[in-house]
């Protein structure tokens, strides 16, 4: 997802790309993340959340903005945006077959969701670009991603906020897991 560089892969910059959407949205603040050129590599660990240092970000002005768990929370002390992922639901089809489903929660804070001049709500911006991403796409062997209530009937998207300063959209995706 974070879409880093391999020994034969460069990721592409372009905003035709999720991918480089998704990750523009999560790393600029602003009306326009789109303008931005695509975050470098560095950048994009930058706001990785690291358990090692809960409360020492790389990028203290930025913080953690990806959090590849469910329950961990910062303090605000200005607005942003950040992608929470983790697992949910398991359903059994068989002896050897399950469907996984994948929970994202994409949030950002309520100046940066209604700003003036943006024509799209940035989160709803931001789930298109992660189905875009993820739907149809093999995670190395493991499945493959999917957006079908009627493979697992917990995939979807709906509304989500703090009943504070964040709001957004949690997405889940489905993947299936055979032995």
């Amino acid at each position: 997802m974070m879409d880093m560089p391999l020994p034969n892969y460069n990721p592409p910059t372009e905003n035709i790309y999720p991918r480089v959407r998704l990750m523009k949205y999560l790393f600029y603040d602003g009306i326009s993340p789109l303008d931005e050129p695509c975050p470098t590599t560095e950048q994009k660990l930058s706001v990785l959340f690291d358990p090692e240092h809960p409360t020492a970000p790389v990028s203290p002005e930025k913080g953690y903005r990806i959090f590849p768990q469910a329950y961990v929370a910062q303090a605000q002390n200005i607005g942003d945006t950040s992608l929470r992922c983790y697992m949910g639901q398991t359903v059994a089809k068989g002896s050897y077959r399950a469907e996984l489903s994948v929970i994202f929660e994409l949030t950002t804070n309520v100046n940066y969701e209604s700003a003036s001049g943006y024509a799209i709500s940035r989160t709803y911006a931001m789930e298109c670009a992660l189905i875009e991403a993820l739907n149809g796409v093999n995670m190395n062997g493991v499945g493959t991603f999917y957006f079908d209530r009627t493979q697992h009937p917990s995939c979807g998207s709906w509304n989500i906020d703090d009943r504070g300063t964040n709001l957004g959209r949690r997405v889940i995706l489905g993947l299936t897991w055979q032995d």
